[in-house]
């Protein structure tokens, strides 16, 4: 995968920079790239690349957003290349219908599609979607409502109220804007902006959607920065952020490696506060949506102005100014999910990958990717500096530190008075409990003295709904979804049973979908929502609350609820993995983990790293204030070396062992994989393609190729999945192995392929 390094297997070809003149008599044609997927083997035009003539008054260069005709379709597409032709007459090719008049988009963001198209073997036309995905930035600008100071209103000796003075005071100094930025910028209300325009002191003025000029831009942004709370760092957060920028501002991997609370994210704020200063753009990945809130809390208390957030959530009115500022290198900030990463910066000065670890950066939909290693790949085209940064660094990253390859800066301590919590087992084994009891007896008594003392509580489980299985007790049949090899699990919020695969539920009363029977279903394992029921009957006077992407999820939603906990509103948070990273909760010293054996099994060979990773994190939610914290984890497995790892918090003897036993299997990181899954609703059809397939399987020297066999879930959304894993050594094109092997026979139209470069997913 990239993050171990291995950046320089694409031989990349330059782009030309064609210019054509206007007084060229001959035919101008236009490569035009579209974002239409055109798999490998089905056409040679596996570049999504068409040509279309044009004439010479559009003024078409390199990199221009143009619309044409495609299949009696109208689409956006990019110019990639240019060239005269004489052959060819204006006939046989259809026109270029316009040009957006947004700047074009940068080479090196050009060559950086490529090179993820042929990293991950997606079609380019999906790769480029992702970057053309906000489209109303491409058309010509609409008016809308601003509001400013109004010329013919007088203000003599009126007495202002304060709300209206401090909007009277904003305006003076900047243009026209929206009543929501108004609002934001002073903290005024809404009606107080409708009464100063009734009253003459506002008027209402209808202005073009366009960048804030970026020199007036940065020149507010250090006005706020100047004007914002000052950063301290302690002394070993100041050598690090002094590390990360001592260097040359060309392509380089920093991992910030520090323990939960020491201040990873106030040393990579310092060293884009530089960055911003100096007028560049700043990009900041996060795993979750639900960190968003308390990270920008953070970002505007030290800096003194709020960056772009983007998701898939916001309004297309704000995508569309992000996604322009983007491209005409406006100096700005930006802190998103994974798809944050193909906007089309220009002036990129630094790229952020917060809690570099987390499998949320791996994107299984549309086109896989992991959004951590196409960040590095997108700092190398930028030629700027990346930091990753975790408590638990993956072993990729981790790994890459010992040749060199990144440079590493660690963060022993806690910031400020904190320390490390105290990490206990609970052995399962030695207490009995019934079927519906899942908080041991000693954790109860610990629950109740933290609650005495009016300290917060948090239960972590990670799964979702009431119970994970739902099996009749007449028939005995486990009730599972009808178009996925999946149980079905049991969500009593909402009163459904519910796939998680495919997202088909039906009502819990309908009874059992094999026998009829009705009021025959037993649950069987805890869910969060299970969990929280014992916890009303074991604590009835606690408030509690579950967070929960079943129960939160919305923005808005999880802001309030985050903020309702830190003002110590909760008393016992039961929640998820969304719960279990990134927040700080000030009251919160006690964690309990109710199963801390539930990632462990199933053959992946990243459960031990990943348990480890998760239960960390969610560890580290304890006593990050002056009161230590506590950790409680339930285990019918406290032999296991990631336990004995937790409890001593001997994290670097734990990864050794975990790659020694990498090493001895020859997995990454040590090699690569590469994961290729046919499916079809026709069962038969899908098999005898595999073993024709299978039939023409190329043989290397070190290169397996394991399979064809029916993937661990054999059947979602009614297509039936067969996979081929293939293990190769690090220096080894697994891609055009790959390629060619598919080439060698035609794939049927009713068999899809999903080619996973670096799985982190074996399902």
């Amino acid at each position: 995968m990239l993050a171990t390094g291995n950046l320089n297997w694409i031989k990349m070809t330059l782009l030309p920079n064609t210019k054509i003149k206007k007084d060229d008599t001959h035919s101008l044609i236009a490569k035009v790239r579209v974002t239409l997927p055109v798999l490998m083997h089905r056409s040679q035009n596996a570049k999504s690349e068409f040509d279309y003539f044009f004439s010479t008054s559009m003024k078409i260069q390199i990199g221009n957003i143009v619309k044409v005709s495609l299949v009696n379709r109208i689409i956006w597409g990019v110019v990639y290349d240019l060239k005269k032709e004489t052959k060819i007459a204006h006939t046989k090719l259809k026109p270029i219908l316009s040009v957006s008049s947004v700047p074009p988009i940068k080479q090196f963001n050009l060559e950086f599609l490529d090179q993820v198209s042929q990293y991950t073997m997606a079609p380019f036309g999906l790769v480029l979607r992702a970057m053309l995905s906000v489209q109303n930035a491409f058309e010509d600008d609409e008016s809308i409502n601003c509001f400013g100071i109004s010329p013919s209103h007088k203000f003599g000796i009126e007495n202002l109220s304060k709300s209206r003075q401090k909007i009277i005071d904003w305006c003076k100094d900047n243009p026209p804007a929206p009543k929501n930025t108004i609002i934001a910028e002073t903290g005024v209300s809404k009606s107080t902006i409708n009464a100063m325009v009734k009253s003459g002191q506002l008027s209402k003025i209808q202005v073009s959607v366009q960048c804030e000029d970026a020199q007036r831009k940065l020149l507010r942004i250090k006005t706020a920065i100047d004007s914002a709370s000052r950063l301290y760092l302690n002394l070993e957060q100041t050598e690090a952020a002094r590390k990360i920028g001592r260097q040359s501002d060309k392509f380089r991997v920093v991992l910030l490696d520090g323990v939960t609370g020491s201040g990873k994210t106030e040393v990579y704020f310092e060293f884009l506060k530089k960055k911003i200063l100096l007028g560049y753009q700043c990009l900041v990945l996060l795993p979750e949506i639900s960190l968003t809130s308390g990270w920008v809390k953070r970002f505007k208390k030290w800096f003194g102005f709020e960056p772009h957030i983007w998701h898939s959530g916001i309004k297309a009115s704000e995508k569309k100014l992000i996604w322009r500022e983007a491209n005409t290198g406006h100096p700005c900030v930006v802190v998103g999910a994974r798809s944050a990463l193909f906007l089309p910066f220009t002036k990129l000065g630094a790229i952020i990958v917060d809690e570099e670890h987390d499998d949320g950066y791996k994107q299984e939909d549309q086109f896989i990717y992991h959004a951590r290693d196409m960040a590095i790949l997108r700092a190398k085209h930028a030629q700027c500096i990346i930091v990753l940064a975790s408590a638990t660094p993956s072993l990729e990253s981790w790994t890459n530190t010992f040749s060199g390859r990144y440079q590493h800066i660690k963060l022993s301590n806690r910031y400020g008075v904190a320390n490390m919590p105290d990490v206990q087992m609970i052995n399962l084994t030695n207490f009995k409990s019934s079927s519906s009891e899942w908080i041991s007896t000693p954790l109860i008594h610990e629950i109740q003295k933290r609650l005495n003392s009016g300290q917060q509580i948090l239960l972590y489980l990670n799964r979702r709904g009431y119970a994970p299985l739902a099996i009749c007790s007449e028939c005995g049949v486990k009730q599972s979804c009808h178009q996925c090899d999946s149980l079905l699990v049991t969500h009593k919020l909402k009163n459904q049973l519910s796939c998680h695969q495919c997202g088909a539920g039906r009502s819990f009363l309908d009874g059992c979908q094999y026998c009829g029977r009705v009021e025959t279903i037993q649950l069987v394992g805890p869910g969060v929502e299970r969990l929280a029921e014992e916890v009303d009957l074991l604590f009835p006077e606690a408030r509690s609350i579950i967070l929960s992407s079943d129960t939160i999820n919305n923005p808005k939603k999880i802001a309030a609820t985050i903020k309702s906990i830190e003002e110590g509103k909760v008393d016992i948070i039961i929640g998820t993995q969304m719960v279990a990273k990134g927040h700080h909760f000030p009251r919160l010293t006690c964690v309990a983990v109710i199963d801390g054996d539930l990632g462990l099994s199933g053959g992946d060979l990243r459960a031990g790293e990943r348990t480890f990773q998760m239960l960390s994190q969610v560890a580290g939610r304890s006593g990050r204030e002056k009161q230590t914290g506590t950790v409680f984890i339930q285990t019918v497995e406290p032999a296991h070396p990631a336990m004995l790892a937790l409890k001593s918090q001997k994290r670097d003897e734990y990864f050794k062992l975990e790659l020694e036993m990498r090493l001895s299997a020859n997995m990454p990181p040590y090699s690569r994989l590469a994961a290729i899954i046919y499916s079809s609703l026709n069962e038969i059809a899908l098999s005898n393609y595999v073993n024709k397939l299978n039939e023409q399987k190329p043989k290397f020297e070190h290169v397996d190729i394991y399979g064809p066999a029916p993937a661990p879930i054999y059947q979602i959304k009614g297509r039936y999945r067969i996979r081929f894993l293939l293990n190769a050594p690090k220096e080894v094109n697994i891609q055009k192995i790959i390629y060619d092997w598919n080439e060698c026979i035609n794939m049927p139209f009713n068999i899809k392929r999903q080619i996973d470069i670096d799985p982190y997913n074996f399902m």
